[in-house]
């Protein structure tokens, strides 16, 4: 488990599978800019008993608020530890937990764990252009803005911009100072 200022980050346990897939599906779980496609319960099932959603090039972990309650959905992608990057998001799904610092925290989590043990050198963070609230959060904890991916997301019957941010580990570090990650 990870654990932040706001939130704890863990791996996915089966009793999470109906859950993930119930709330990933409610239309306010993304809002208009990131569909997170799980597929059905059945595809994550079977993925889930094939490596429990961990694996060298990705895996996906519950955010929990401090009292423990399921509150969002964190990812890690493209995970290429030769070239040491990888790519990370993080979704609260129900929207009223959202604006409260929650996931922003579960950023900060994922990018203190995968700088500080993971030993990568670059994260990258792609978010839909027209989400200011995602792109201020990334913002916020020290992401640069890199370059557009025009028409990169297809979403609601409507193509949408993907903004790329990158932040390195040397502008982290600079940044963050002691280790604030418990593990």
């Amino acid at each position: 488990m990870l654990s932040g200022a706001l939130t704890r980050l863990r791996t996915v346990r089966e009793d999470d599978l109906d859950w993930l897939v119930q709330e990933s599906g409610k239309p306010t779980a993304f809002g208009e800019f990131e569909p997170f496609l799980l597929g059905s319960a059945e595809a994550l099932r079977w993925q889930f008993e094939e490596d429990r959603l961990l694996s060298e090039a990705r895996m996906r972990l519950v955010i929990e608020d401090l009292a423990g309650r399921r509150v969002g959905l964190a990812s890690i992608d493209d995970l290429d530890l030769h070239s040491r990057v990888g790519r990370i998001a993080a979704t609260i799904l129900d929207p009223h937990e959202r604006g409260k610092g929650l996931g922003t925290d579960a950023h900060r989590v994922l990018v203190s764990y995968l700088f500080r043990h993971r030993g990568l050198f670059r994260i990258e963070a792609f978010v839909g252009a027209g989400n200011s609230a995602a792109r201020s959060v990334l913002r916020r904890i020290g992401f640069t803005e890199e370059g557009v991916l025009r028409s990169r997301l297809f979403a609601h019957a409507t193509r949408h911009d993907v903004v790329i941010y990158g932040l390195l580990a040397e502008e982290w570090l600079a940044r963050s100072g002691p280790d604030t990650l418990k593990l």
